[in-house]
């Protein structure tokens, strides 16, 4: 038996809802939800507020979005803030902007410009960072991660001194890792490249290691 269609939401202005199950959610303005919402496509144009869990085909926001507890999307993309105060996880994340997660933030894809804040792991299978701003996890791990200054960053300093481009990690864990201007206890990795500006504390790698005249390597290990 089919599953009945979802009644789409549309909302121009300023508002609130009590959330529940839609089909499209359209939002120009703001909105908060009140609880849940679970819905085939959200599109925010503004600022929107889900109090509870969100879970989304796909997501797609220009402006700014909050969600109490935790985000579930196939896709997640657009430009602006994003904050969810407990798990991310997209199967494809392509954002412009700042993200900031209170726990784990897992995708397949994950293509960043920008700055992120998590307080958790991050995991993805690919991983590319241009990082605009400060940029914090606890850990990261997957398979291919390169993480490297955007070219803009340096025209933003200019203005905002305390926007460089770097990233600070406890532990940095890929098959293949890229890393540029990035501080980090342990990089662990098969294929690894320490670039300018990076300050490690411990490299284990077991096949290549290349490490850049302007990085500062304090202890560099060779697995077998």
């Amino acid at each position: 038996m089919a599953e009945p269609r979802k009644q789409d939401l549309k909302i121009i202005g300023e508002t609130t809802s009590s959330g529940g199950q839609f089909g499209n959610v359209r939002i120009t303005g703001q909105c908060t939800f009140r609880s849940d919402l679970d819905c085939n496509r959200i599109s925010c144009i503004g600022q929107t507020d889900v109090q509870g869990n969100l879970r989304a085909g796909e997501l797609k926001l220009t402006g700014e979005a909050a969600v109490g507890g935790t985000l579930d999307a196939g896709r997640v993309g657009g430009r602006g803030q994003l904050n969810v105060s407990s798990r991310l996880r997209g199967e494809q994340i392509q954002f412009t902007g700042e993200i900031k997660v209170g726990d784990d933030c897992e995708a397949g894809d994950l293509a960043m410009l920008g700055a992120f804040d998590v307080h958790g792991l991050v995991s993805a299978e690919r991983l590319e960072l241009k990082m605009l701003g400060s940029c914090k996890a606890k850990e990261i791990g997957g398979g291919r991660l390169v993480v490297r200054r955007s070219r803009k960053s340096a025209l933003i300093h200019l203005f905002k001194p305390s926007s460089v481009g770097s990233l600070v990690a406890d532990s940095i864990e890929g098959d293949v890792v890229e890393l540029e201007h990035t501080t980090a206890q342990v990089v662990r990795g098969n294929h690894v490249t320490i670039g300018a500006g990076c300050q490690i504390g411990r490299v284990e790698y077991t096949q290549t290691l290349d490490v850049h005249k302007n990085a500062v390597v304090q202890e560099m290990v060779r697995q077998a």
